[in-house]
């Protein structure tokens, strides 16, 4: 079974990303049962849980809660058949989704990363052909700033089996520091 790793956001950020959300679900005639929107770090294939706990303990201690930059980019990713925003700096996340890849691998871990880091809004039962290839520009002046970006706070990390359902439950929450 396949096992997700997501970063998760604050109360905060998901009040601005929700008309967002809403919006690119309309559009894309996505899934009603959308979990709310992360981002995906990495996947691992049928990991045992009694040695994962301690070695996602060791890479997530000394992260503390950050703050990551959207764009007003969306896109559909295929292979995860997903409405996503993009992520415009990608420093912190890509270390910590890099980090976490790296110390799983070491470990034994079949590990599956994306490459490019997104933030997941809703998920779709196919992706369109005529929207494969192209970005949809948001038109959220009260949202973004002047060089169209906006600042999203992650708080938590958490493994999940599937990203599909609605009412996902976690296995296991990390909560990152607060500084």
């Amino acid at each position: 079974m396949k096992y997700y790793i997501v970063a998760l956001f604050d109360e905060e950020t998901y009040q601005v990303i929700s008309p967002i959300q809403r919006n690119m679900s309309k559009k894309f005639r996505a899934n009603r049962n959308s979990p709310i929107p992360f981002v995906l770090l990495t996947s691992i294939e049928n990991p045992n849980l009694d040695r994962l706990y301690p070695v996602m303990d060791k890479v997530i201690a000394p992260y503390k809660t950050f703050r990551i930059d959207a764009s007003d980019l969306v896109y559909l990713f295929e292979p995860t058949k997903s409405i996503n925003l993009k992520i415009d700096d990608k420093g912190y996340i890509k270390r910590l989704s890099r980090s976490l890849s790296d110390v799983l691998d070491l470990n034994g871990f079949t590990v599956k990363s994306f490459g490019d880091n997104f933030i997941s809004l809703a998920n779709l039962g196919y992706v369109p052909k005529d929207y494969k290839k192209q970005d949809v520009k948001l038109n959220f002046p009260e949202i973004y700033d002047n060089n169209n970006l906006v600042k999203l706070r992650i708080k938590s990390i958490e493994i999940w089996k599937l990203p599909i359902v609605k009412k996902n439950t976690p296995i296991k929450s990390y909560i990152l520091k607060d500084f």
